[in-house]
């Protein structure tokens, strides 16, 4: 089945091509009609035209794999597909030239096509499992993998080991002092497709939210706090020691301490501690500021 019918592939076309003619081409319009039409011979000899016109627009070589794919003739929409994609197209050209090598009993090449659609942007699985031209594929241990990697790009962070380094935090929490007095409750979700934790902090004066999550850019942790009075504290600066995440923020506010870093230590699965520390030399060195213990909730 071919990716698309032809009104979301010519969606797909705007999208990957800035440099396609502002002024819709009538004679690509009449192709898409012809194709529309079911035309499929006559929409192929339009777009044959077209490329002798301007050969390097790769949306109307991926326009006529779709016509030749359509109408049949398969060996010269692969044709098309390839040309298509030396020129730069994406995901619509690899998915169809995926499932042709499919048909032609040829999985290695079927697999490396479907997995270069998916690199280039294709993540609906539906299509995947219902496409019938792929039925060849679903015993093959391969097609498997191919469904975790759609996983995979749509949820980046539940198989990104740095994104599930936090996970210890999850859970509902009693937090208490190191001598046993209550100091608030926490309840810290998992947001986002795994990308995010989001605190939500009370006491009985107030309260706070924080939101956490791995930056992949800058390659460590960081929190954005805001509290009832709304002020902010954002840790830009993460890292790991010895297992415990140390979260790092600069204050500006007149009188604060410059620099205050809050580690995360988990204890074991029901316990977690939080040690607050502040700096006023830049970190040469640091006091204690808080010391509190996050107990799970039965």
């Amino acid at each position: 089945m071919i990716l698309a019918g032809l009104a979301a592939f010519t969606g797909v076309v705007r999208a990957q091509a800035p440099v396609a003619p502002a002024a819709p081409d009538p004679m690509v319009a009449r192709a898409d009609s012809q194709t529309r039409n079911k035309d499929y011979s006559a929409a192929a000899k339009t777009l044959e035209q077209v490329i002798q016109r301007t050969p390097n627009q790769f949306p109307v070589w991926v326009r006529l794999g779709i016509a030749r794919q359509l109408g049949g003739e398969r060996e010269s929409a692969m044709t098309a597909y390839r040309k298509a994609i030396e020129l730069g197209a994406g995901q619509t050209a690899k998915y169809n030239l995926g499932t042709l090598f499919a048909l032609k009993g040829m999985p290695d090449s079927a697999f490396h096509w479907l997995n270069e659609s998916v690199q280039a942007g294709f993540l609906n699985e539906a299509q995947i499992t219902g496409d019938p031209d792929l039925a060849s594929l679903r015993k093959d241990a391969r097609y498997a993998t191919l469904i975790a990697n759609i996983h995979s790009a749509i949820a980046p962070c539940m198989t990104r080991p740095e994104s599930r380094m936090f996970d210890f935090w999850i859970g509902e929490w009693d937090v208490k002092t190191l001598q046993g007095q209550m100091a608030g409750q926490s309840s810290v979700q998992l947001l986002l497709e795994g990308c995010a934790l989001y605190e939500n902090w009370t006491t009985p004066n107030g309260g706070g939210k924080s939101l956490n999550s791995y930056n992949p850019d800058l390659k460590m942790w960081q929190q954005f706090w805001t509290d009832q009075t709304g002020r902010v504290t954002e840790y830009r600066q993460g890292e790991w020691v010895n297992g415990s995440l140390r979260l790092t923020a600069q204050q500006t506010r007149p009188g604060a301490p410059g620099l205050i870093r809050m580690t995360f230590t988990q204890m074991n699965k029901d316990l977690v501690r939080q040690f607050g520390e502040a700096s006023n030399d830049s970190g040469k060195t640091w006091t204690p500021s808080f010391d509190l213990y996050y107990h799970r909730k039965k």
